[in-house]
């Protein structure tokens, strides 16, 4: 076996397994290509006896076992709710309580008063004053009291429930002699005492003092005095504290900005708290605490019952008519106490007996798990599904389970089916396509397109759920294959998309629409020139493609005719989108299947024949006439090309870069001796003849260097084919004699073997020809008629187009089409009077 058959072998079989490999990927043992609702192709009769589980009836039963699942048995109560309920009602206590005391007054302290010079006492029967110290201390007392009527008299035994009180163990400390200090407490009814053997002591209260209530201060002008003792017994005024508290308004504005209590509420608590900080004083219960424990109680007593969240609101509408009992320590039952108690409760009570949605989700899979599996028997010959009746879960289970292949079955048959369409393919290529099947990398090319197909069909089977079957991409495929290959085998591989769709999808409404879509890109591709040609395309494609899937939607619709709009809309907009894009992403994947398989598309054309292309530049630079000889070629081949349907694009791509190698020694050829001498003139024939030769070798080495592709590098070798240079051969032959080999004088090249590149080498002798020919004649039509044929015939006389496959039928339009091009050319013009040369 040769090494190119073995190579073509190996490519086949390659692509047989790869693509079984990616249609076969992510299958599942019960993927049968069926859909629940659509249509039965055929009769469905199991083969084997098999019970088969009915999933939907199975599904709807224990979806009513979870149903069935009593709530109650995952309701709990919730510990963290009800602490945050008994948090919130603490807090709207203790805010109360702290904000009825106010801030300790901002003013200086007060400066203690100095004391006098130490003297002493005068006694009665003495006559005149001495100096010296009482022979006994002076006792001296004082009190330190609540002052609660605020009157400023220590008065314990006034009339009313509430009288001044003295303060016991509070410190009082006594300065005397200016120096030393002594500290003293309050005993029983706030008294003190201390003995002193000075006529004067300073007295001070410690207004820190912890034995001070909250929420009570010592009057400044009370702290300090001085008192002295000239007689006994020796009396300190008293010193009184007075409530400190702020008023009933600035609590309540507090209150109501942090809690959403009614204001009779608020003001309740704010009167009580201010009358708290008196009651605290005295030793008397706080009244708040009373109200706090009976508000909490009732919280207490709710929770245990359970409140649901059905019975929320209930339960709260019932503090409000039933409040909690809350008893005064001095009036007895406090009603309005008892109705705040209430909205407090019903302002901050929550359901604490909640569903646990893990607990109920658990008893729920637990019941519906104890629900046995639905089966239905079916024996062997009985009718599952019979033609045109829409198909059930049910349906398809027993197909897959007694009437479908096995999942090796299955994918043998995929193996053998893949491995005969690759066979046709090849033997297809072999019989028709003797140009690509010489070429082992564009079958290598035909395989890797055969691969791409597959994985997008399989991607269209995983994201078909998702979106639509009609976000397979097949468009582009044909796009790809117009481009790379040609019309013919465009529509060979459209033909093989659609039966990798069908293998792939089994589903016959992708199937069709993979087919169409993609022969749609092709006409236009064909006819595609410049890159505004080739967007036009993408959006005709594109168009054509959602028109194609919006009458195949519609075709195979069978649900009812109200969604019928639900299904048709989406697969235009599907089809038109993704066709769409993957047409713009054609090009960059072109692009590296130009480069690595040595093929020139229609794209890089286009690229070749701007003007801009440095390759060009170089011409224009180094060879200005080659570079205006090459462009009048381009114009004549791209006539010929379009009278007998060749590539002229191609043709004209060849033309322009056909004497690239001209620009080696440009003032060789005459088209480029502006004003100067022949320097042929000083050479021998031979080696002119081989300097005129060599600008082929050297254009194929220029070609290479710029990276241009083969099929214009073939122009370049054949443009003269292996014509005899007839000028140097005969100046040979005048010189030598006829001892001249011809050979010597003949272009280095083969003869043209395609039609464009027949057409090339007419044209450019033609172009040639007309130049020198009318430097001296007039370009009449008789005259360019007779240089056409002249030269054609000439060529058809020395064998030079026996490889090519034009007909003569063909060769007469090319004749006529180089004709009507030099016509337009050499057109006559009007003599302008009085103009040189006129």
């Amino acid at each position: 076996m040769s090494r190119p058959t073995t190579v073509r072998l190996s490519i086949f079989l390659a692509t047989v397994v790869a693509t079984w490999a990616v249609l076969s990927l992510g299958s599942t043992n019960d993927e049968s290509g069926l859909r629940v609702g659509q249509l039965a192709p055929v009769d469905f009769v199991a083969e084997v006896d098999a019970d088969v589980v009915d999933e939907v009836q199975t599904e709807a039963n224990r979806e009513a076992a979870r149903e069935a699942v009593d709530i109650s048995e995952a309701r709990q109560t919730q510990p963290v709710i009800e602490r945050s309920v008994e948090e919130s009602i603490s807090a709207v206590f203790d805010d109360a309580k702290a904000l009825a005391v106010a801030d300790p007054p901002t003013t200086p302290p007060t400066t203690l008063p100095e004391l006098p010079p130490t003297t002493t006492s005068t006694s009665p029967s003495s006559e005149s004053t001495t100096t010296t110290a009482p022979p006994q201390p002076v006792p001296v007392t004082g009190v330190v009291f609540l002052d609660v009527d605020g009157d400023g008299a220590f008065r314990p035994d006034a009339e009313g429930d509430r009288v001044d009180r003295g303060l016991e163990r509070v410190s009082v400390e006594v300065t005397a002699d200016g120096e030393s200090t002594t500290t003293v407490q309050t005993g029983p009814g706030g008294v003190w005492r201390y003995e002193t053997s000075v006529a004067s002591i300073r007295i001070r209260v410690d207004d820190s003092d912890s034995q001070i209530p909250d929420g009570w201060i010592i009057d400044p002008d009370d702290v300090s005095q001085v008192v002295t003792c000239t007689q006994e017994p020796c009396q300190a005024d008293p010193i009184g504290l007075v409530v400190n508290t702020r008023s009933v308004e600035e609590i309540e504005a507090a209150l109501a900005a942090s809690y959403p209590l009614p204001g009779d509420t608020i003001t309740y608590l704010a009167v009580t708290a201010v009358d708290d900080v008196v009651r605290a004083a005295l030793g008397e219960p706080v009244h708040l605490d009373v109200v706090r424990a009976a508000a909490l109680g009732r919280v207490f007593e709710e929770f245990g019952r359970r409140i649901t969240e059905a019975d929320l609101q209930e339960v709260q509408a019932q503090q409000r008519t039933r409040p909690p009992l809350v008893f005064h320590p001095d009036t007895g039952r406090d009603e309005v106490g008892g109705e705040a108690a209430g909205e407090i409760v019903a302002t901050f009570l929550q359901a604490n007996y909640l569903v646990n949605t893990d607990l109920l989700t658990q008893k729920q899979n637990e019941a519906a798990a104890a629900v046995e599996d639905v089966s239905v028997p079916f024996v062997a010959g009985q009718t599952i599904v019979t033609k045109g009746s829409r198909l059930t879960a049910l349906h398809i289970s027993a197909i897959e389970e007694t009437a479908q292949p096995s999942v090796e079955q299955a994918s043998i048959g995929l193996l053998a089916v893949l491995a005969t369409a690759v066979a046709l393919l090849g033997l297809y290529l072999m019989r028709f396509r003797s140009d690509l099947w010489a070429r082992p990398r564009m079958v290598a090319l035909v395989g890797i397109i055969i691969l791409l197909a597959a994985a997008a069909v399989r991607g269209t089977v995983i994201l078909e759920e998702a979106s639509s079957a009609y976000v397979l991409p097949a468009v582009a495929f044909g796009f790809m294959t117009a481009i790379l290959f040609d019309q013919r085998l465009a529509v060979l591989m459209t033909v093989f998309v659609g039966v990798i769709t069908a293998l792939g999808t089994l589903s016959a409404e992708t199937t069709v629409y993979a087919v169409m879509a993609a022969l749609v890109p092709i006409p236009f591709v064909s006819s595609v020139s410049t890159r505004g040609a080739f967007r036009n395309a993408v959006v005709l494609s594109a168009l054509a493609a959602a028109l194609i899937a919006g009458a195949n939607s519609w075709f195979f619709y069978t649900g009812p005719p109200t969604g019928l709009l639900d299904t048709v809309g989406p697969a235009i907009v599907w089809a038109f989108a993704v066709s769409a894009v993957a047409a713009l992403l054609v090009p960059p994947g072109l692009q590296f299947f130009e480069s690595a398989f040595d093929i020139t598309t229609t794209l890089t054309l286009l690229d070749l024949t701007d003007r801009n292309h440095e390759a060009l530049q170089l011409l224009q630079e180094e060879a200005f006439g080659t570079f205006n000889h090459s462009l009048m070629v381009g114009t004549l081949a791209d006539a010929a090309a379009r009278a007998i349907g060749a590539n002229s694009l191609l043709v004209r791509a060849m033309a322009y870069y056909h004497d690239l190698g001209k620009t080696q020694n440009p003032t060789y050829f005459i088209e480029n001796q502006f004003g100067m001498s022949n320097p042929h003139d000083l050479l021998d024939p031979k080696e002119s003849a081989e300097i005129i030769r060599s600008h082929v070798s050297a254009g194929v080495a220029l070609a290479r260097e710029h990276k241009i592709p083969t099929d214009i590098v073939t122009g370049i070798v054949s443009h003269h084919g292996d014509g005899v240079m007839r000028f140097f051969y005969e100046k040979a032959r005048e010189m030598h004699g006829d001892d001249v080999d011809i050979d010597d004088y003949r272009h280095a090249g083969h003869k043209p073997r395609s039609a464009e590149t027949a057409i090339l080498m007419l044209a450019d002798a033609l172009e040639a020809a007309c130049r020198a020919v009318f430097q001296t004649e007039e370009p009449v039509p008789d005259a360019i008629e007779k240089v056409v044929d002249r030269i054609v015939n000439e060529k058809l006389e020395d064998g030079q187009l026996s490889q090519s496959p034009l007909t003569l039928g063909e060769i007469t339009k090319i004749r006529r089409a180089f004709f009507d091009s030099l016509v337009g050319h050499y057109h006559q013009r009007i003599a302008y009077p009085n103009f040189p040369g006129s």
